[in-house]
């Protein structure tokens, strides 16, 4: 297998374009691996990073992984180590926390590799818009507003599993973690003159452990484009039809979209009759060849079955006034926090607190917890239990 196209330990300020102090270590072996993740375990804080190629696999294939605990860049290799126990370990201590930004999909990719996410995160995205910068602010950008560095983004859509990777390539993927701790300290120190530091990491943990929930098979249904205007009934086989996806894009490691896309999914959970997948536009004929007896068996199991207990046991059609007032409520407190209304509350999660507060007369659901109660949460509370 081929590796890196560069010898393991320090290499000349003049062998990748950038700055001097990104010039990265190689990590090649298994030893070496294990060597470093060692070393990390004393560092207390390690920006991390990775890149792979995902476009027609379900899973990520890992291309490089990036680290720096603040002592120069390090660049492993995934395809030249076979043993990736020693940084499982490195990620399940609760002393190292790992700077990263918007990890969703790099968790993916150490799920994949290691089964297991890191244990302490500093998600410098979320951190952002916690320190009012906005929602969903990429690392580009954030390095250019706080740092005033502009950094290249010519290997996004590169190639990470080709070797040998180019000066361009890595130079790219070291400027990735470059940044990151001085971005830690900067929104840190903003956070904590906001007192918003707490929220961070409440929301961080929450995260951390609703992923594999969310994740699931069983929850694929809240990440399709569209199913706001189906009933209940209709909701229920989507809830089926898009299990049914999850399920098989796995088994196959095909993206899902490979395999039938969100608006075909939606059209097919509103149809009845013995042969629905028949009427479905978005369903090729390879599709249904292969899968239109079980698409169809899908459908009439979802239809008998019937809701569930899940957020879409009710139709929210009724409901969308109820779910407005809330949301001009949320918009409103964040404009006085200076906070992206998204930050406080999705639209999922205003539904949710509609369904369990006011249709079910329970308690609120678990994100609304914490500092969101504390800010908009009792304000949200006293419209719903209010006439129409």
């Amino acid at each position: 297998m081929e590796a890196l196209p560069h010898p393991v330990g320090k290499v000349s300020c003049a062998t990748l374009p950038g700055p001097a102090f990104v010039q990265p270590t190689f990590v090649t072996t298994d030893a070496e691996l294990a060597s470093v993740c060692d070393r990390w375990l004393r560092a207390g804080q390690l920006a991390l990073d990775t890149e792979f190629v995902r476009e027609r696999t379900y899973y990520p294939l890992p291309g490089l992984l990036q680290a720096d605990a603040g002592d120069g860049v390090v660049l492993i290799d995934p395809l030249a180590v076979s043993d990736f126990a020693p940084l499982g370990r490195l990620l399940t201590d609760p002393g190292v926390e790992f700077v990263m930004h918007a990890p969703g999909e790099d968790f993916d990719l150490f799920e994949r590799l290691v089964g297991i996410v890191p244990a302490s995160l500093f998600d410098t995205q979320r951190a952002a818009a916690f320190a009012g910068l906005g929602m969903g602010v990429g690392y580009r950008g954030l390095v250019a507003s706080l740092l005033g560095v502009e950094l290249d983004k010519g290997e996004t859509r590169s190639d990470w599993r080709r070797r040998p990777l180019t000066p361009s390539q890595l130079s790219y993927a070291a400027l990735d973690v470059a940044y990151l701790h001085q971005l830690r300290e900067r929104l840190s120190a903003s956070l904590a003159a906001l007192g918003r530091l707490a929220w961070l990491r409440e929301d961080q943990e929450r995260f951390r452990r609703t992923r594999a929930t969310d994740a699931g098979a069983d929850a694929a249904y809240l990440r399709v484009k569209g199913r706001g205007g189906l009933t209940a009934p209709d909701h229920a086989v989507l809830r089926a039809l898009a299990g049914w996806r999850e399920r098989e894009a796995q088994a196959r490691n095909l993206p899902r979209r490979h395999l039938v896309g969100d608006t075909a999914l939606v059209a097919l959970a509103r149809c009845t009759g013995k042969a629905p997948s028949r009427g479905v536009r978005g369903l090729s004929r390879a599709v249904l060849d292969r899968y239109g007896e079980e698409l169809d068996a899908v459908v009439r199991t979802g239809r008998e079955e019937g809701p569930g207990t899940l957020d879409r046991q009710v139709d929210m059609r009724p409901l969308a006034r109820r779910v407005d007032a809330l949301k001009r409520i949320v918009v409103e407190a964040a404009a006085q926090l200076e906070l992206p209304p998204e930050l406080l509350a999705s639209r999922r999660a205003l539904e949710s607190l509609v369904v369990q507060v006011h249709v079910h007369s329970g308690e609120p659901p678990p994100e609304w917890l914490g500092w969101r109660r504390d800010l908009v949460g009792e304000r949200l509370l006293v419209s719903l239990r209010s006439p129409a």
